[in-house]
């Protein structure tokens, strides 16, 4: 399970993360396909979040498929 997902997990679902991130349920959908990286601000801000169960590194990692860098 990829750093993303483990995010949706903890938060319970693509849609209940995007509201805690501030950000839309497609950005999320694109975070967990590989399409986009998650910005260190809301990768930071899920570390908060999350109590740091899931870290700003962990999520902002290039060792994912990904792309580019998204909000």
């Amino acid at each position: 399970m990829t750093p993303i997902e483990r995010l949706v997990d903890h938060f319970g679902g693509q849609t209940k993360t995007a509201l805690a991130l501030g950000v839309s349920q497609a950005a999320v959908s694109y975070w967990v396909s590989g399409i986009y990286l998650m910005s260190a601000e809301k990768a930071f801000k899920a570390e908060e979040l999350t109590g740091g169960e899931i870290t700003a590194r962990e999520l902002c990692s290039r060792h994912q498929p990904t792309r580019k860098s998204a909000a």
